[in-house]
Formats: structure tokens, C-alpha cells, sequence
């Protein structure tokens, strides 16, 4: 296979500047003790700072010309927000025709409270994105899709762990057939810094994510790529890497609202995050 590279977006999250806006100081320095960088700032309506963003975003990538454009989840801040989606897709359809554009559920996108799943909420956001889990080739590479939120808690919506689950199996068995690299996609990230640490807000349950992680080490996966924390971190099971990337949108840490480069080489990926006016003139594979 010959080397090409995608952008990797997460977090455009329309509607969270104006979640923040306007908060004390003292929620402020609650969100602080939590990890949370919250900016202080005015109240603020509409989603003025993130139609510009995730336009920077779009741009990029018409500019840089990458095989395709995924988003790693939280497309909106309200999953009720028909006004939010409809912003998303505006902005997406600015993307060059020639560059699919490939959608990953972040729990603000198909939470009904912006954490769980319900059968409704799948409704809603298959009707809008199309498929919650799904896979995908290119240039002999083989990629997966997956739905971390029915992961993260699957009581809310019986079977559906157990049938994405049964999909990952198949469509890894298939992928190892068919040879070349294997990437996956997610919102939530397995984990942060060890395979085994306790579960979080920020990962996936351990009594779900062993299996995912054991599933993708045996096939060769080279790498999951995430969002969900709204700052960069590098992690890895083995060989594989494991990364959450940095918001397209809001911050909540020190990096920049950005989009990562990957380039996927026969034998390994590389990747580089950069913040909006500091990405590359080219890509060199």
C-alpha cells in the first residue's frame, strides 16, 4: 500500500463556550479542582466561536487535502439541539465533495442527558449521522468506528453492547484477512495512562474496555484515536497507541483547539497535533 494521511477532529461541540460563559468564580475553581480549565468570560448566546473553529477546521482540510476527515464525537453540546446539528452539517458541507467526512457518537451527540444512551437518543442521532458503529477501508488500510457511549453504559439500551461487540469481532477477523493496518475511533478513550486504571468520566469501564483492548491488541491494531478529554494525551497497550486528541471547540486544557494530522504507513502511524494557525504548509508522507 502506498502512505496517505487523514485529519482527525474531536470536540467541535457547538453550544459550550456558551455552557461556560458567564459562570462564577467559584464553579470556575470547582471545574479547576476537577482538571477543568473553565475561561472566564461574559455571558454568551448562539455558537459565534465555534461556527469559526470548526470553519478553521473544514478549511484545513481543504486546504491540506487528507484522504478523508473524521470527528471523533461531541459535534453539538445539546443532543435536543436541532439548531446546533444543523450548524455541524453547514459547516461540514463546506467540505471539498472529494473528502468524505466519516462521524464518531460523542455522549453529547447521542446521550439523552448528555451521558447515557436511551433507544430514543440512537434513534435521533442514527437518523441524523447515520450509523453509531460502522467500518471503513481505505488505500489498504482498514478502519473501525465504535460508539463508546452504548460502551460506557450499555444498561439503558439491552443488546446493543453485545451486538457492537459481536460487529468489532467480525470486522476485526475480517480486517486481519485482508491484511494492512488496522486504526480505530472512538469518543471516550479506553484509558488514559494504564490499560488497568480505575474507571472514570474520562474512559471506558474496564469490565468493557479489557475485551475491546484485548480484541484490537490480537488483530495488530495500530492505534485508537479519541476525543472526549478536550486536550492531548498519549497513551499505549503494546505497540498500540492510544490517543485522545484536542478540541476542534472549547478547551479544558492547556492545548489549543486544533486537529491532528495521521499519516498510515504499511508498517506504523505517526501523528501530530497543531493548533489552529500553526498547522503544516504540506503534509510529507
Amino acid at each position: 500500500m502506498d502512505p496517505f494521511f487523514f485529519i482527525q477532529l474531536a470536540d467541535p461541540q457547538f453550544g459550550m463556550f456558551a455552557r461556560w460563559g458567564g459562570e462564577s468564580d467559584e464553579v470556575i475553581e470547582a471545574q479547576l479542582l476537577k482538571g477543568n480549565k473553565i475561561r472566564k468570560a461574559p455571558p454568551i448566546t448562539g455558537f459565534a466561536d465555534e461556527s469559526r473553529l470548526f470553519s478553521e477546521a473544514i478549511s484545513e482540510a481543504n486546504r491540506l487535502k487528507p484522504a478523508f476527515v473524521v470527528v471523533c464525537g461531541d459535534m453539538v453540546n445539546d443532543p435536543n439541539s436541532e439548531a446546533e446539528r444543523a450548524e455541524v452539517f453547514r459547516i461540514a458541507g463546506q467540505l471539498d465533495p472529494g473528502i468524505p467526512i466519516h462521524w464518531v457518537p460523542g455522549n453529547h451527540d447521542i446521550g439523552a442527558d448528555t451521558v447515557s444512551a436511551t433507544p430514543d437518543s440512537l434513534r435521533v442521532y442514527r437518523d441524523a449521522f447515520g450509523p453509531d458503529y460502522y467500518a471503513f477501508q481505505h488505500g489498504g488500510a482498514s478502519f473501525l468506528v465504535l460508539d463508546s457511549i452504548t460502551i460506557d453504559n450499555p444498561g439503558p439500551v439491552p443488546g446493543e453492547w453485545e451486538a457492537q461487540l459481536a460487529f468489532i469481532e467480525n470486522e476485526l477477523a475480517a480486517a486481519v484477512s485482508r491484511g494492512g493496518p488496522i486504526v480505530a475511533f472512538s469518543h471516550h478513550p479506553p484509558f488514559l495512562k494504564t490499560p488497568d486504571e480505575p474507571d472514570d468520566y474520562w474512559n471506558m469501564p474496564l469490565e468493557r474496555r479489557e475485551p475491546l483492548l484485548r480484541l484490537l491488541r490480537e488483530a495488530g491494531a495500530q492505534a485508537v484515536f479519541a476525543g472526549h478529554w478536550h486536550r492531548n494525551n498519549h497513551a499505549s497497550y503494546g505497540d498500540m497507541h492510544v490517543v485522545a486528541s484536542g478540541p476542534v471547540g472549547y478547551p479544558l486544557g492547556d492545548d489549543p483547539s486544533g486537529y491532528r494530522v495521521v499519516k498510515v504507513h504499511p508498517d506504523r502511524v505517526e501523528h501530530d497535533y497543531y493548533g489552529f494557525g500553526n498547522g503544516p504548509d504540506s503534509v510529507t508522507l
